[in-house]
């Protein structure tokens, strides 16, 4: 399989996780209401009203939408250019698998050393991403 296929797989899996994430946050916050932990009174100015099992769902849902963009960025600008490289699927592909880990931890036990160790695998995945597709850029 071609490194662009591999990349872009990858960001398929990224995008199908945000919407699973979406998903998720949008079940535990109704349960929210139905279990009268909040009113929509409470919560209709400001999300940080909900209970913490629900700001757990909501602050992972933040987090698919702040490096997963460097993610796309550097996956579109390898598909656009033609400078996908195998640096670039293999960043791609731990990028996405530590996303994975990542919205288990947050969404489970939150330990914040775990959590930190996923996000920090991922900006690892990221950097030789990146620096792949700058070589290919050469």
């Amino acid at each position: 399989m071609a490194p662009l296929s591999i990349a872009l797989i990858a960001v398929f899996l990224q995008v199908a996780l945000t919407f699973w994430a979406l998903v998720r946050m949008g079940k535990v916050r109704v349960a929210s209401h139905v279990n009268e932990e909040v009113t929509y009174g409470d919560v209709a100015l400001d999300t940080r009203n909900y209970p913490d099992q629900v700001k757990q769902f909501q602050n992972n849902v933040t987090n698919q939408f702040e490096t997963p963009v460097l993610f796309y960025a550097v996956v579109a600008i390898a598909a656009a250019t033609q400078s996908a490289n195998w640096p670039v699927a293999i960043g791609a592909v731990i990028f996405v698998a530590s996303r994975y880990v990542h919205h288990m931890i947050h969404v489970g036990s939150n330990h914040v050393g775990k959590r930190f160790n996923a996000f920090l695998v991922g900006l690892i995945g990221l950097l030789i991403a990146w620096i792949g597709l700058g070589v290919g850029l050469l």
